[in-house]
């Protein structure tokens, strides 16, 4: 028994060091190609305005002690509702993103500067530790073995791998995600404990702070006690879902109240909460997938719709055009599920393929194979229904809302995925040893 353990655990850490490895070896693939130094931030990497930008240029303001701002000569007279001026000159207050990313990229550039390697480590680092916590929470769904190739499938991930260069939010998003998920399943575990279920809570309002994409999930973490605990024992159901939507909305209300004193409202995330919407619904962005369904409109036109509000456009489009919409949710559904886009190199096509084959059939396997919606006298089984849960919420969001050109918004996932391949690969192994 005991060399069994050790042996586990010289396979984990053999894991973890290739995870470790890779990712750094993408990060001087990315400074190579990027033509960028071990001295330089790596913002030249991104020639144009966009998330990464925002990022940086607010974590240098934090550093800086100029707050939560950004700094631009940039910025049109006629400012967008995210951003404020603030007493220093061309700087502006913004919430068009939470403030947990930045903050963290903040606190890396404070200590060390603002170089590549400052932000680059600490998420390498993050990212190997992904793979562990991949690992503990499939070993406590299925086994030891599925768990380990879990953890090896997610190291060597390629677009998270190469993703963990970029100054972009998912490899810290991703990694509180799995924490959420650890704590959910220590309280479920414990029959919803106050002290694992309040900190789930509190993990997952930060995780919120760093991407707002789960801002709804608090909804389906309620259905999921609803249907574990409803039969078994309603009185604590009650308590833990009081107790968890408590954790997860005070913890937001900080961050709410700073927007609301400087925008005059509460806001999570930005006062264009409805830009994602609009922009792969009703204008004609060209995004994979849905150019046969999309309303077209001229330049014109488009300014003249945004002048009457995101929020209104957006829901003036579902009325006027259900059927329409309801085929880009079709697609939106194929293309967030599907292998890739239209539109990235025809390299990384073959090599998103590739990893597709080989962990996604699998892992279709595998959510079959782990009977989730089974568990004699019980209902469903509590700890895969959980992923399957979190899996839902995602496919169900993108699909209604939009999906990215290069399935970005489908990487929080892919630790899930994994789990659920390596049951699929492991059960098959299992059946084969059987028959030999």
């Amino acid at each position: 028994m005991g060399s069994k353990i050790l042996s586990e655990k010289k396979i984990l850490i053999f894991i973890l060091g290739v995870a470790f490895c890779v990712r750094g070896i993408a990060l001087v693939g990315f400074m190579f190609k990027n033509n960028i130094t071990i001295h330089e931030s790596g913002i030249t990497a991104y020639p144009h305005i966009d998330d990464s930008q925002l990022y940086y240029g607010t974590a240098k303001n934090l550093a800086e002690g100029k707050g939560y701002s950004y700094s631009t000569t940039e910025v049109p007279l006629e400012l967008p509702e995210y951003f404020q001026p603030t007493p220093l000159s061309d700087t502006y207050y913004q919430n068009f993103y939470p403030p947990v990313y930045s903050s963290f990229l903040g606190i890396w550039y404070y200590f060390f500067g603002a170089s590549i390697l400052a932000y680059a480590i600490p998420q390498i680092i993050l990212g190997t530790v992904s793979c562990y916590l991949t690992f503990v929470i499939a070993k406590e769904i299925f086994s030891s073995k599925a768990a380990l190739m879990a953890g090896f499938l997610l190291s060597v991930y390629h677009p998270l791998v190469w993703w963990t260069s970029y100054i972009r939010a998912e490899t810290l998003f991703i990694f509180l995600l799995l924490l959420v998920i650890l704590f959910l399943l220590k309280a479920v575990k414990n029959n919803l404990d106050i002290k694992n279920t309040v900190i789930a809570g509190v993990i997952l309002a930060v995780t919120c702070l760093c991407r707002t994409v789960v801002l709804y999930l608090p909804i389906f973490i309620v259905f999921y006690f609803i249907i574990i605990f409803f039969r078994k024992d309603k009185r604590r159901l009650l308590c833990g879902v009081t107790a968890f939507l408590l954790s997860f909305y005070l913890s937001l209300s900080p961050w709410a109240y700073r927007n609301y004193t400087i925008y005059n409202q509460f806001a999570i995330t930005s006062s264009d909460a409805w830009a994602t919407f609009y922009g792969c619904n009703v204008t004609s962005a060209d995004l994979p997938f849905f150019d046969l369904y999309e309303i077209k409109y001229d330049e014109e036109k488009a300014v003249l719709a945004t002048s009457k509000g995101l929020k209104e456009e957006s829901i003036e489009f579902v009325k006027k055009y259900p059927i329409k919409y309801i085929k880009l949710c079709i697609k939106r559904f194929v293309a967030f599920w599907g292998p890739v886009t239209k539109k990235p190199s025809f390299f990384k096509k073959i090599m998103d393929t590739f990893i597709y084959i080989f962990v996604f059939p699998m892992a279709f396997y595998g959510f079959y194979k782990s009977k989730w919606w089974t568990n004699t006298g019980a209902g469903f089984k509590p700890a895969p229904t959980l992923l399957i849960i979190i899996i839902l919420y995602y496919t169900l969001l993108h699909a209604a809302v939009g999906v990215d050109d290069a399935l970005i918004y489908r990487y929080p996932i892919i630790p899930f995925i994994c789990i659920f391949s390596a049951y699929g690969y492991y059960t098959c192994l299992k059946s084969l040893k059987s028959l030999a």
